[in-house]
């Protein structure tokens, strides 16, 4: 695999926010997570309250589900889901639990699918996030699904005369980070969420729907990364009872542009 590949897998690391502990003005919270030392997998809370791992659902789509228990409790039996070596996709947990007013929790996959090609690669990671009962066991299916981070490089010099007109910026580079976050107010179900996003590109101007090779050479002041107004934002979730699952309360953009590789 190319370096330019290993830089977007590090792009992506730094893309992916982490959590905020905060409560809503229902009682609902959101705690951050910490590594279990000396239990690869495992996340609990600072108090070591609640502990969570990664089980994959004995189903024939292979859901990758997180588990809650005790922090007292006695490890899963169940093994982490193994991740097959040809495999472009991997799990690890969201580090936040949400600890819900009425009883039972929130808590979060993260899968992460990445893609090399010529001269440059892509990560992006989505936040899976699932409804835990009291006794620890996920729901089948996901109450919510947003992409949460992403970086591509792409490849943009095929000789001299392209180094030169690019000013030396031989990639083209898409980032977008996103958090997710209990919103303030009360909600008579599950908690309403705030979900934030930024993108950037670099250099300024350049669009995965365009040819950079076709366009006119690079001005100094290019070389800067742009943020995108439309798919930079804010949304706010709520859930649909009827649905099953968390909507949006106004359409989002399109951002595939960032946020697949």
């Amino acid at each position: 695999m190319s370096l330019s590949f290993f830089l977007a897998m590090m792009l992506i690391q730094r893309a992916t926010p982490g959590v905020t502990a905060t409560e809503n003005l229902a009682g609902d919270r959101i705690v951050p997570l910490v590594s279990h030392s000396g239990s690869s997998g495992q996340y609990c809370t600072a108090d070591a309250r609640w502990c969570l791992s990664l089980i994959e659902a004995q189903k024939e789509d292979g859901q990758v589900l997180p588990a809650v228990r005790p922090g007292n409790a006695a490890a899963p039996t169940p093994t982490p889901p193994a991740e097959e070596a040809y495999s472009n996709e991997t799990h690890s947990l969201w580090p936040g639990l949400i600890l819900l007013k009425n009883g039972g929790f929130l808590a979060g996959v993260e899968t992460r699918t990445s893609t090399a090609y010529s001269g440059g690669g892509g990560s992006a990671t989505e936040l899976r996030l699932f409804r835990v009962s009291a006794d620890g066991q996920a729901a089948a299916k996901p109450v919510l699904i947003v992409p949460i981070g992403a970086s591509l490089l792409i490849r943009a010099c095929f000789g001299e005369n392209d180094m030169k007109k690019r000013r030396g910026a031989c990639h083209d580079e898409y980032s977008f980070s996103a958090s997710l976050g209990l919103a303030r107010e009360a909600a008579a179900g599950l908690p309403i969420f705030s979900y934030v996003t930024t993108a950037h590109a670099f250099p300024r101007g350049v669009s995965r729907l365009e040819d950079s090779t076709a366009k006119s050479r690079l001005r100094k002041s290019d070389l800067v990364q742009e943020r995108d107004p439309e798919c930079s934002f804010s949304r706010k979730f709520r859930f649909d009872v009827a649905a099953g699952a968390y909507q949006p309360e106004s359409q989002l953009p399109d951002c595939s542009a960032y946020t697949v590789p």
